[in-house]
């Protein structure tokens, strides 16, 4: 009977602890749930728009003359004068006398030629007489048809001529070195440099000094191969087209325009770069500042216009020619295009993109093809290229 109610009070302790379990289970707190959240990445992008571009070439050069000559002695002698206008930096006009050489000998020269075209002139005036006189005899004595031309005196007469003709030469010859015993400049210039001072002999070719011309000036303008394909062209392929040049000095930046008038045709081998050729017009920029020779200038060469051509900013390249493109659903790929010239922050692309495809601004680790992202457009401050030369 004992064992039968220990029995009783086990089977009733467990379906006791059943209900109990059943009763906690049952009022149990259900935990909230939440949604799982997927970190995208977030970027910024710009939509492509082509339209025309012109973009600006760099260029570096050194200003020089239009022209530059080397003064020298034409004749010898002794310097008996120098103008106080000869020297380094000073600017003279054409005509304006330089030096003066020691002309006596030129002087006697001279009148000795002279002195032989008179005899010269007097010899021909006496075989032209002879020579009527001869033509006279031969008639009165009544022969018929022309006498020889000895009796004619027709070699005297060509002898006397060609003396008459030298004379006249050696006349004008002991003139003009008369005249050049004064050197005088050729044109409107600055003396560059001077090799010559009272007193000293010059011998013919003899080097004096050297000038130049005030304006206009001319400047090299090296472009290689690629950049000098994009050039604007006359109806002769020749470019053309102005190119602003910059030159700065404490703390300011000087400009002048310059116009391309040639180029100088064949390409260096060693630099593969093709020379132009600018003049600059205008000497005086805005601020009244002389442009002068030797001096090292930067230079603008605006490209023909281009179409069909997108500005990119260049922080959009993975690497040179590789963009990342944001397709629909925010699905990312990347695309090769043709990067045709680069200008400060902005690279122009001819191929390879279309019309309102969007590029990724925002430069992220480890993307992968097909990721999807968080697009939102970016805030363009302005699309103006940053100019290479700007202050």
């Amino acid at each position: 009977m004992k064992r039968f109610g220990k029995v009783i009070i086990g089977v009733a302790i467990l379906f006791a602890g059943i209900a109990f379990s059943a009763l906690l289970w049952i009022t149990r707190p259900e935990a909230a749930k939440k949604e799982e959240i997927i970190n995208l990445p977030v970027v910024e992008y710009m939509t492509v728009s082509k339209g025309e571009e012109i973009f600006q070439l760099p260029s570096q050069g050194i200003i020089q003359p239009d022209k530059r000559t080397q003064l020298s002695a034409e004749v010898g002698g002794k310097v008996i004068e120098v103008s106080p206008a000869f020297e380094a930096g000073m600017q003279v006009s054409k005509g304006d006398v330089l030096i003066r050489i020691d002309k006596t000998d030129y002087e006697a020269t001279e009148a000795q030629a002279a002195s032989n075209l008179a005899e010269a002139e007097v010899s021909l005036a006496s075989e032209e007489a002879k020579a009527d006189q001869a033509m006279r005899d031969w008639r009165r004595l009544g022969n018929a048809g022309e006498p020889s031309a000895l009796l004619a005196r027709k070699p005297q007469l060509k002898s006397a001529r060609a003396r008459v003709a030298s004379a006249r030469a050696a006349l004008a010859k002991a003139g003009n070195d008369l005249e050049r015993t004064t050197i005088r400049a050729p044109y409107d210039g600055i003396i560059a440099s001077t090799s010559t001072e009272l007193g000293n002999y010059l011998a013919p070719a003899a080097p004096v000094g050297e000038i130049y011309t005030i304006s206009p000036f001319e400047v090299r303008l090296p472009l290689s191969v690629d950049s000098a394909a994009f050039l604007p062209g006359n109806a002769k392929g020749h470019p053309e087209g102005i190119a602003e040049i910059r030159a700065t000095a404490a703390g300011k930046t000087r400009r002048w325009k310059a116009e391309i008038i040639r180029s100088e045709g064949e390409i260096d081998r060693s630099t593969r770069s093709l020379y132009l050729v600018a003049r600059v017009g205008e000497s005086i920029d805005a601020s009244g500042i002389q442009i002068r020779p030797g001096l090292y200038v930067d230079a603008l060469i605006p490209s023909r216009p281009l179409s069909n051509v997108a500005k990119i900013p260049f922080r959009a390249f993975r690497d040179l020619n590789e963009l990342v493109i944001i397709k629909e659903g925010d699905l990312i790929d990347f695309r090769r295009v043709t990067v045709i010239h680069r200008e400060g922050d902005f690279v122009y692309v001819s191929d390879g993109l279309k019309e309102g495809e969007r590029i990724s601004l925002t430069e992220l680790p480890d993307l992968v093809a097909g990721m999807r992202v968080d697009a939102s457009p970016a805030a363009m401050k302005s699309r103006e290229t940053k100019n290479p030369l700007s202050e």
